[in-house]
């Protein structure tokens, strides 16, 4: 590699692997901050699973069920990607539509996931919709927040690890509130921020 083609590569990594992760855990604790019953819930399960250790860790992942959800169900609402687009090298028919040469094609997965065909009550925060029957009946790309295709997220694996374990090491030892009057706006640039950032207040579980 040259020194550029290094450099360019060392900042997607960086950049794929941690914002769009840090975006997705930001979206997931305001929810859970405005959802206290499913916090409660998600608490619940950390102390199921984890118990006395104090420490979650890889092997506890596949017994964090209701963690999974709350992250999925959080990247549905607020992807940290939440728009991609694919050139188009020649003319594409796709049914009654031709897609003309030299044309950018863009797709949402912020519009997707909120799309009340595929989802009941799409706006709200509900992670035990994502039951085996819902998740078996969802058309592909009805859901993907890693993109799909030859081209889907190198590190969606890493990502759902990395997700769950700090999420769960977190929630167990802390809850956070929004601060009052602290306003919740979107800012979609290339990953789906909050525009003024998420200030919250940390307490202590017990």
């Amino acid at each position: 590699m040259s020194d550029k083609q290094a450099r360019d590569e060392v900042m997607t990594i960086f950049l794929a692997g941690h914002e769009t992760t840090a975006n997705a855990l930001t979206w997931t604790f305001y929810l859970l901050s405005q959802n206290p019953t499913i916090d409660a819930k998600l608490l619940e399960e950390l102390k199921s699973v984890i118990g006395d250790t104090g420490t979650v860790t890889v092997e506890d992942i596949p017994k964090l069920e209701y963690t999974e959800k709350v992250l999925r169900e959080s990247m549905r609402l607020f992807p940290p990607v939440w728009s991609m687009s694919r050139h188009v090298d020649s003319d594409f028919t796709l049914g009654d539509f031709t897609i003309p040469e030299a044309s950018s094609i863009v797709m949402s997965q912020y519009v997707m996931h909120r799309n009340p065909l595929y989802y009941n009550e799409p706006n709200m925060f509900y992670p035990d919709r994502w039951n085996a029957k819902m998740r078996s009946s969802l058309p592909r790309f009805s859901y993907f927040p890693f993109g799909g295709g030859m081209r889907a997220c190198i590190g969606e694996a890493f990502a759902w690890m990395e997700g769950i374990l700090v999420l769960a090491n977190i929630a167990q030892s802390w809850k956070m509130k929004l601060v009052r009057g602290h306003p919740v706006e979107l800012d979609p640039g290339i990953t789906l921020r909050p525009k003024y950032g998420m200030k919250m207040k940390l307490e202590r579980r017990n």
